[in-house]
């Protein structure tokens, strides 16, 4: 995978809101608590009691959608939200395995192929703040491979995971002015920003380059995120990239450093 050295820092341009939502979870009828809830809550107690050991494998999710009486998608989410737990971790080909008892209360990020990215991003809520056409300044154009003062779209956004209400990561988002007319979706659409302009205008984003780095959280972004300003911080940069290598997407996320873990898994061809 290519990386490049970027600048993270944020820009003082001003915005409009836009608004924002998702969608009420399909409910358990006896509980009124979401099925895939109902089901996370069981498998985390009997990994607590020891049915499932640290270090041992859960059944398949199908195995597990015949003994909970549910769809192999809402098996998937809930191990989708113990994974976020650090309670367990999934990997292609070997299957669930049990990592810990209790919480890490960190957000972890497993990525082996490109698909496993856009499944990731596809579970976060952005909670859009600001929404802007810009012009590039001499820094931003620079770190967006453009001319000074080329017009993007600029989106300042939060993000939470579902059934949470404190923003997990904090990001400042650069849109091609080829597809900046997506703006009027974002927010009101349920899909991650790579997959709206793929589908809005039938683009295949075939690359993602990835930067990783340290940071001190800035004021505005330590404000989202509810953290103290200059805390530690972790940046995740990505630059998205369709046909000829034509950059479409640019996206900065800042988490705090207690609330984000990265687990990569590369195998050899």
């Amino acid at each position: 995978m290519k990386r490049h050295a970027q600048d993270t820092h944020n820009n003082d341009d001003s915005a409009v809101d836009t608004a924002r939502g998702r969608p009420e979870p399909a409910r358990d009828a006896a509980a009124a608590t979401p099925r895939y809830r109902s089901i996370y809550q069981a498998l985390l107690d009997q990994i607590r009691r020891g049915a499932f050991p640290v270090g041992s494998l859960l059944p398949p999710e199908v195995v597990l959608g015949r003994q909970y009486g549910a769809s192999r998608h809402t098996v998937r989410e809930a191990i989708r939200i113990l994974c976020e737990d650090g309670i367990v971790s999934r990997r292609a080909g070997v299957g669930t395995r049990v990592e810990a008892t209790r919480s890490n209360t960190r957000f972890t990020q497993q990525i082996s192929r490109l698909s496993d990215l856009f499944e990731y991003i596809s579970h976060a809520t952005l909670h859009v703040r600001t929404a802007r056409m810009m012009r590039a300044s001499a820094s931003t154009a620079e770190r967006l491979s453009c001319a000074p003062g080329s017009a993007w779209l600029r989106i300042i956004a939060v993000k939470t995971l579902q059934q949470e209400s404190t923003p997990v990561a904090h990001s400042e988002v650069y849109v091609h002015p080829d597809y900046s007319a997506v703006r009027s979706d974002v927010g009101k659409v349920k899909l991650p920003l790579s997959l709206l302009i793929e589908r809005k205008f039938s683009q295949r984003i075939l690359e993602v380059r990835q930067e990783f780095s340290a940071t001190a959280v800035k004021a505005e972004t330590a404000r989202d995120l509810k953290v103290r300003t200059g805390s530690p911080g972790f940046v995740i940069t990505r630059k998205y990239y369709g046909a000829h290598e034509a950059l479409m997407l640019v996206t900065i996320t800042t988490f705090p450093y207690r609330k984000m873990k990265y687990s990569m898994s590369l195998q050899f061809a």
